[in-house]
């Protein structure tokens, strides 16, 4: 069964995963496609366009070439020598005096042939030697004759003395700069017939150097001292000529070249785009949890791999094919781009390639969680693997079978390797086929097609190899890590699931006892349990310790309840949701999930399993409707109830008009509601919902309960959530874990009961208010009452949950002696949720500081303090002698250290800058392997390009090639006899030769045509000779020009048939090729080291400097910067503090250059001290191009995306415009005033001037060391008006001073600009312009009037009005803002901010509440000078936001809405950052920080680095740095958010002292809680304006409307629900008006609407009740803030579509 369902599900999966999320998304990101899809088109696309334009030439007919005779020297050589070894020997200096008659007039003998080496590589003179003749035999003594077989070489110069010009350049594939010994044939060919001009067959210039006439000459020689008179008989008449073969009928083609160079440049080029997306695709699916979610929603890991591969590889085998047709197909008349090869080979290659390049990204993607960062590091990876092919291509001739296959184990080296053997084998003339792929293009060569295939596909399966391994092995942050060594083990492969083996009927027993707890309530009878836990557990290995995640949990959750599942961060909620979902194996126990285990039938579970987890995991483009619909099928749900059931979520969802929205497009509470929905479509019996309603607001949320409480029929749902009331309101049971282990569970009453203090009674005090008398009178009729605390106008009691009887008559007593007691208004609220859950946390932890909780703060503080500083006489007196603890006057520092006079002027710079420095080096020291990083990279371009310029260009030495046919395999050799030509016929029988009977051309034209490409391999020499056998007329030796060494080879073989027809047929002469080593001038020549070094020091440099963006983009997208301009920091010091850090850092790489340069010896940088020039090159470099990075991190918001840019920005600007000026500078061109020009231009970028001044300054060494060598040197240099300057830093070419001056003066530029930009300038004039055009009649209209204002905002704005800001500011407001009002006109004005009015005194806390979009961001922005004021203005401390704003950011502290710390940092050092930019003097700081960290509980973790913070401790630390040097003003911006309830209170705690420390504080939030605690008033802002102002019990009372009532009926199973409804029917008539919100087994939930009632009469009635009607238990509370808040909502929505 399981296995029928596991291939439906493969196989509906495969369909599923390729048809809809990722097609889906491809259809959606229809650009990125097309981009895709089109990019590898677009480059063929290029290679067309250059076959439209270059033509070719037909010849129509076959090429003869006529015959040369190599009887003499090509032209007079008189004047230099022949020189011959050994010397010693009478008979080869006899062979040389008969060489010479050839006309050449000196002979000179060396011993040895190492002395001649020797000579010619040290002496000047060895450039007069023509050649040298060695012969390879040890004469005994000095007459011994020559042996029969004769073997010798000839050595001429090592670069040919008379190659054309044109021949003479590197960079032509046909150079002459060498005898080539090293192969025998061209590495790429071109149609037709090689160096078509030259009957002597051109290159390697075997004629024009007088190789040949040497080589007759001294064969010759041989002959006659073997026989002198038979030989001059025999070669008198006969004359030995050379000549080409013919060559057929062909078309020449230069368009080959561009294949041979462009194509594997083209092909990585078009698939870089292909191997980023696809990194980011898979690395996005990654980040977001994606890949975690459709794994827990039962999608094994191998399928979901296979489905982005077989989607990659679908989408790119379509644009291979479209690439492989526009390649094979004849688009233009020149023909197609790959004429002669076979396509189907070439798609095969290509889709071969793209299977390479799709693991490749998988590969890389294994080693990356952050999809920006990714894609960046993805694209340069790719396209770094191409690099070393570029190295390799040159000396690919040379390089061993081993190195070419080793270096194709880089795919895209061994996709070059193959777009290369394409090209040969087009330009060999037979293209690549089916029928060749085993073959190598030339005999030389070893590498074939077949070989680059299977190499490729090799690599596939290693990179798939790799990204699997290193994904088990680290799987990143969401997923189980596998022991290094897991495929070792036998468990990965055949898993079976591990059995827990406990007794059954025991196993009963067990859990009978756990549940009988005090704590934990009896379980509701007749229900059926749909989760059942038993004794689970989970540890996890951290390094060598283990962690309990999970400790021995057993717990129940029943079918149509909601179960909520508390605790804190780390109590092991989401790690038991994990297990629930099989997302990892428990370590012991079971758990059952509707009857199945979880550890063996996951599969089955998955089927009705429903899942939300913490993150909105969404696919960015699928629709809500789509995603529905994925979640449904891979739920296996079945076919055609699909759409109805897609259709019937939405609606409940309430997203019916969002039904084709993508998901990106929603907003966050959508995102949650969709979330929701995919967990409950597909009927999922069991649902598990982690966090679901946060992020949501207070409207939205309660949209989600009523909906969760419609769907929880007939499911079993789990949830947990950090919002007490959801728990509260939603919980049927409510569950509580702590340190991994179950502590309570029961319904919310029940556990109220248990931890619960009773009620809460909040007085609001008035003036006159009479405190101990009201303490006298609660304490009356409620003996056990406890003042809880006094803070602001709020008084609060506790009173115990027993004696509600008296409740009736304390009110009543209260409500008639309101105004003798001066009691404003009161209230009750039943104990929370809240704060069961913190007492519960504390049973179980009491290092949480119990009295944080529970104290008053007032009264803690004090406690805390004596506790700190006086543990007993002794220790208190060390303590105060402890300097850091006072202030000058002597008095102990307050803990935010707001009683210490902050440093000022130059002291209080130094200090910032200080701050900001050591920000720096602490980011450069933390994250040290980046700087590693960046100092190796330019080394290692600079050592790379050293290294290459040294071994590159160099063959070293040519090697000896000898001039048989044994190296070309199996040759056949025509031969043209006349008849009778008997004695010679019998001279050939060694090799194979073909007797010719008819014309000899004609044979070689008919092969040719026949075989067409390998014809030149199988017959590369042949002869004819005509006359009869006793005398010859002529010899001709007939050569196969495509091959290099043909000729010499050709003239050898007849030789040797004209010898053996003398010596018999035993004789041989055997020559070779060995070309002399370099003399001194040719070592001389091949230095194009200066290029190299600048080109590749660019390279190294362009990523180098890229860094020093990197934490500014982070700062300024975190709003790190803006927090510590907030702070005060001033823009001088932060900029100022960075270059200097930066350019110190610079130094390292460029003292490291100088060491490099140092050890490859470059002399043009050591002589003279150079060094020192070449430093400050770097130096200034350094200076300019560190401003211009900072300026162009503006455009940036990602760390990631600004490294790759700005890398390929420093390349192209640099490297880019250096090789068109260089290039343009070639004379050939005629183009030199145009590179004056660019020149000139370029001079902005300091990149260009880097390179520029590396190249001029090492060119300038080398033309001052030629030209000022001797006097000849010194008139070439004229002649060729070849000009440098003894002065290094002349202004004129080739001297190096205007790139010095560049440099300094871009430097300052960026500076100014930089500062120009962050001060605003322009945008201050633009606004001031523009501003005196709109400003009077803007505001004005876009207010039409007030809308009718309610009393207390009128008070408030009518007091401000009245007063003096700027008095009233520095005594008793510190905060005012008068009419402040902000307008966005971007298009549509919109109003933002209307006229806000509010004073907020010392020892305020002043909440700003209302929803999304409200305008209370954009408030704090203008307050804290994010964004400009459009109109009024507020004072902080008697200074005006839009004069002083520096002087107002040192007087607020500000915590963001989102954590702006700098992850590099520890907590102390942070703090101790923003203490220094506030200007605490220096002996102060650590203090102050101290202070500050205690507070906030946060010491544990003050050396711990933020980034291994828990959200909550991040959210602490922000507040910290808004709290420290205590600033009068502060702004907290949501400071909560994330915090589990204990942490919340803490934060609360610490705020609560500094606004009693009087500090005026500023605070918004999502939660009412969260303000209630806080706030002394509070605010609710809509559409930019208050809508109310108030204390929280004045609000509630003059908005709030009733109360509500929760009660617990006993019910008796019996007899059914009559008591329950007795009791509603009772509720009903006695609170006319009354809603029923909600009832489940007994219990009933009440609002009573009516206004007029009062507490006494409320408890009265139920007092009275509650024997009558088995009332086990009631709560009465008042109207919460948030539904104060809510009764608010419409506005915000009705005003919002007015104004639509």
């Amino acid at each position: 069964m399981v296995h029928i369902f596991f291939f439906a599900q493969l196989y509906f999966t495969l369909w599923l995963v390729n048809t809809l999320p990722h097609s889906a998304l491809q259809k959606r990101q229809i650009l990125v496609t097309l981009v895709e899809i089109l990019l590898p088109l677009l480059f063929s696309c290029i290679l067309i366009v250059l076959r439209q334009k270059v033509s070719f030439k037909d010849y129509p007919n076959a090429t003869i070439y006529e015959s040369y005779s190599v009887e003499t020297l090509p032209r007079d050589w008189r004047n230099l020598q022949l020189t011959y070894v050994p010397g010693n020997s009478s008979v080869v200096r006899q062979v040389a005096e008969d060489v010479r008659l050839i006309n050449i007039k000196m002979l000179r003998g060396f011993e040895t042939e190492e002395q001649f080496e020797n000579f010619v590589r040290n002496d000047p003179q060895s450039r007069n030697v023509l050649a040298a003749v060695v012969f390879e035999h040890h004469f005994t003594h000095d007459d011994e004759p020559l042996p029969q077989q004769v073997s010798y070489h000839l050595r001429f110069t090592f670069s040919p003395r008379n190659a054309p010009i044109s021949e003479k350049s590197e960079l032509n594939p046909n150079n002459d700069l060498d005898w080539h010994t090293h192969s025998l044939f061209p590495l790429f060919q071109l149609p037709g017939p090689r160096e078509k001009h030259y009957k002597e067959g051109g290159t390697p210039g075997y004629y024009r150097e007088g190789f040949l006439a040497v080589q007759h000459a001294v064969d010759r020689a041989i002959m006659h001292s073997y026989n002198r008179t038979a030989a001059s008989h025999l070669l008198r008449p006969i004359r030995v000529v050379m000549s080409r073969f013919p060559y057929p009928a062909f078309k020449y083609d230069v368009f080959i070249l561009a294949i041979q160079n462009q194509l594997p440049l083209l092909l990585v080029l078009s698939f870089t785009y292909t191997s980023l997306n696809i990194v980011r695709a898979v690395v996005q699916e990654k980040e977001r949890k994606l890949k975690e979610y459709m794994r827990m929603m039962g999608l094994s890991n191998w399928l979901h791999w296979s489905a982005w591969f077989l989607m990659f590889l679908l989408f790119l085998s379509i644009s291979v094919f479209f690439v492989t047709l526009l390649l094979c197909i004849q688009v233009s008349p020149n023909g197609a781009v790959l004429t002669s090869s076979d396509p189907t080979l070439v798609f095969v290659f290509l889709l071969v390639f793209t299977v390479a390049t799709i693991n490749f990204s998988f590969m890389i993607s294994a080693f990356f969680s952050r999809a920006n960062v990714a894609a960046a590091a993805g694209g340069f990876i790719y396209f770094l693997s191409y690099l070393p092919y570029l190295f390799l291509w040159p000396r690919y001739d040379l390089l061993s079978h081993s190195q070419k296959v080793s270096a194709c184990l880089i795919s895209n080296v061994a996709m070059a390797m193959g777009a290369q053997l394409i090209g040969m084998f087009e330009g060999k003339g037979t293209g690549i086929q089916w029928s060749n792929l085993f073959d190598a293009v030339t005999v030389d060569d070893d590498f074939s097609m077949a070989q680059v295939l299977s190499l490729l596909l090799f690599d596939a399966v290693l990179y798939g190899m790799v990204a699997w391994y290193m994904e088990a092995v680290f799987p990143g942050e969401y997923g189980v890590p596998l022991p290094s060594y897991f495929f070792l083990l036998p468990s990965y492969w055949c898993s079976t699931p591990r059995m827990a083996l406990v007794n059954e009927k025991e196993e009963e027993e067990d859990a009978e006892k756990a549940m009988k707890g005090e704590f934990i309530e009896e379980e509701p009878a007749g229900l059926v349990s749909g989760i059942k836990i038993k004794h689970l557990a989970k540890e996890f290995k951290v390094g060598n310790k283990t962690r309990q995640a999970v400790r021995d949990l057993t717990v129940n959750m029943f079918e149509g309840q909601i179960t909520v599942l508390l605790g804190h961060n780390g109590a092991g909620k989401t790690t038991t949701l994990s297990m629930l979902t099989g997302l990892f194996p428990p370590t012991s126990g079971r758990a059952y999930i509707s009857g199945y285990d979880i550890c063996q039938d996951m599969a089955l579970i998955r089927r009705s399993l429903g899942l939300c987890p913490q993150h909105d995991v969404l696919f960015d483009n699928l629709t809500v409707r789509e995603h529905l619909l994925f979640y449904a099928q891979l739920k296996g749900y079945s076919k055609d109830k699909i759409p109805d059931e897609v259709d019937r979520i939405i609606r409940i969802l309430n997203l019916e008009d969002k039904r084709h929205a993508r998901s990106k497009t929603l907003s966050g509470g959508m995102k949650r509601k969709l979330s929701i929905g995919i967990a409950l479509i597909g009927d999922s019996k069991v649902v598990m919902l982690d966090e679901p309603t946060s992020g949501m607001d207070p409207s939205a949320r309660r949209a989600t309960w009523d909906l969760l409480q419609g769907e929880k029929r007939g499911r079993t749902i789990l949830l947990t959530t950090h919002f007490m009331d959801e728990a509260d309101l939603l919980g049927d049971r409510i569950a509580i874990m702590a340190g991994g282990e179950l502590q309570c569970c029961g319904s919310p009453l029940f556990l109220k009961n248990k931890y619960g203090a009773g009620y809460h009674m909040v007085i609001v005090k008035d003036a006159l208010c009479n405190v101990s008398e009201i303490t006298r009178l609660v304490h009356m009729y409620v003996p056990n009452a406890t003042l809880e605390s006094s803070a602001g106008a709020e008084l609060s009691y506790i009173l115990p949950k027993e004696s509600t009887s008296r409740f009736e008559l304390l009110f009543a007593e209260l409500e008639m002696n309101r105004e003798e007691l001066g009691i404003a208004s009161y209230g009750a609220s039943v104990t929370t949720m809240e704060e069961v859950f913190l007492r519960v946390g504390k049973l179980v932890d009491s290092s949480l500081d119990i009295q944080a909780i529970q104290l008053p703060a007032l009264q803690y503080q004090h406690e805390r303090r004596s506790h700190d500083w006086t543990m007993d006489d002794a220790s208190s007196i060390s303590g105060l002698t402890d300097v850091t603890d006072f202030t000058d006057s002597g008095t102990l520092i307050s803990e935010d250290c707001s009683n210490i006079k902050l440093n000022t002027g130059v002291r209080l710079h130094l200090q910032q800058f200080y701050a900001m420095f050591l920000k720096r080096a602490l980011y450069s020291w933390r994250n040290w392997k980046v700087m590693v990083a960046q100092f190796l990279v330019p080394l290692v371009f600079t050592v790379v390009a050293l290294f290459v310029a040294r071994t590159l260009p160099s063959h070293n030495d040519a090697p000896k090639l000898s001039l048989g046919l044994s190296r070309y395999g199996p040759t056949r050799v025509p031969v043209s006899l006349q008849s009778g030509a008997g004695p010679l016929a019998s001279a050939w029988d060694k090799c194979l030769v073909l007797l010719l009977t008819f014309d000899f051309n004609d044979y070689i034209l008919t092969q040719a045509d026949e075989e067409g490409g390998s014809f030149n391999e199988h017959c590369v020499v042949g002869a004819v000779f005509r006359g009869s056998s006793n005398h010859f007329a002529e010899a001709t030796a007939y050569f196969n020009n495509e091959g290099y060494h043909t000729p010499a080879t050709a003239l050898t073989l007849v030789d040797n048939a004209l010898f053996k027809l003398i010596a018999g047929p035993n004789a041989s002469i055997q020559a070779a090729n060995y070309p002399m080593p370099r003399n001194l001038s040719e070592c001389a020549q091949n230095h194009k080291t200066g290029f190299a070094i600048a080109i590749n020091l660019m390279y190294g440099m362009a990523s180098l400097s890229s860094t020093f963006a990197l934490l500014l983009v982070t700062e300024s997208s975190i709003k790190s910067k803006h927090v510590q301009q907030v702070s005060g920091v001033y823009l001088a010091n932060f900029w100022f503090s960075a270059l200097l850090w930066d350019l110190v850092n610079f130094l390292l790489p460029c003292l490291l250059m100088l060491v490099v340069f140092q050890a490859f010896g470059i002399s043009a940088f050591l002589e003279d001290n150079h060094l020192i020039d070449v430093l400050l090159l770097l130096l200034l470099y350094g200076w300019a191009v560190v401003p211009l990075m900072y300026l162009l991190s503006f455009l940036f918001s990602t760390a990631a995306t600004a490294y790759t840019r700005l890398t390929i920005f420093n390349m192209i600007s640099g490297t880019a415009t250096f090789l068109a000026v260089t290039i343009l500078t070639i004379p050939e061109l005629d183009l030199q005033h145009m590179s004056h020009l660019l020149d000139k231009v370029f001079l902005i970028f300091p990149n260009y001037c880097l390179g520029m001044s590396f190249s001029q300054f090492y060119q300038n060494y080398e033309y001052i060391s030629f030209c000022t060598s001797s006097f000849m040197t010194e008139i070439i240099c004229k002649q060729y008006n070849i000009t440098y300057q003894q002065n290094y830093f002349s202004m004129s070419e080739p001297g190096v001073g205007r790139f010095l001056v560049a440099f300094s003066v871009q430097g300052v530029v960026f500076i100014i600009l930089l500062f120009v930009i962050e001060l605003q300038c322009i945008h201050t004039l633009w606004r001031l312009l523009t501003s005196l055009f709109r400003r009077s009649k803007k505001v004005g209209e876009l207010r039409g009037s007030l809308l009718p204002e309610d009393r207390d905002v009128a008070d408030e704005r009518k007091r401000v009005l009245e007063c003096q800001p700027i008095v009233e500011s520095m005594v008793g407001s510190p905060l005012i803002l008068q009419e402040l009002s902000k307008v966005y006109s971007s298009g549509e004005s919109l109003l933002a901010v209307d006229r806000l009015s509010l004073a907020v005194g010392k020892g305020e806390c002043f909440g700003l509440l209302g929803f999304n979009g409200a305008g209370k961001t954009t408030t704090f922005k203008m307050l804290t000078g994010d964004e400009s004021v459009t109109s009024g203005d507020a004072f902080i401390d008697g200074y005006s936001i839009r004069r002083d704003i520096k002087k107002v950011q040192q007087r607020i502290g500000y915590c963001p809405q989102f954590d702006a710390v700098l992850d590099h940092m520890t907590g102390r050092e942070t703090l101790s950052m923003y203490a220094r930019l506030r200007g605490i003097p220096e002996k102060y700081v650590s203090g102050c920080v101290e202070n500050v960290l205690r507070s906030l509980l946060l010491e544990p973790h003050a050396d711990k680095l933020v980034r291994s913070y828990s959200g909550g401790n991040k959210r602490k630390l922000s507040a910290g740095m808004a709290l420290i040097g205590g600033p009068p003003v502060i702004f907290l911006d949501e400071p909560s958010t994330g915090m589990d309830p204990v942490a919340r209170r803490l934060l609360w705690d610490a705020v609560t002292r500094t606004r009693e420390s009087g500090k005026a504080i500023i605070i918004t939030s999502h939660s009412m809680e969260e303000c209630e605690a806080l706030c002394t008033r509070l605010a609710v802002m809509v559409n930019g304006q208050f809508k109310c102002l108030g204390s929280p019990q004045h609000l509630k009372s003059k908005f709030g409307s009733g109360y509500t009532l929760l009660a617990k009926v006993h019910v008796e199973a019996e007899l059914e629900d009559s008591d329950l409804l007795l009791f509603k029917d009772f509720i009903e008539s006695t609170f006319p008006g009354s809603q029923l919100k909600d009832e489940h087994q007994g219990m009933v939930h009440y609002h009573l609407t009516d206004k007029t009632l009062t507490w006494a009469q409320v408890f009265g009635t139920l007092e009275a009740a509650k024997e009558k009607y088995h009332i086990e238990d009631y709560c009465v509370s008042q109207i919460s803030l948030e539904q104060v808040f809510l009764s608010f909502a419409q506005f915000q929505h009705c005003t919002q579509s007015e104004r639509n």
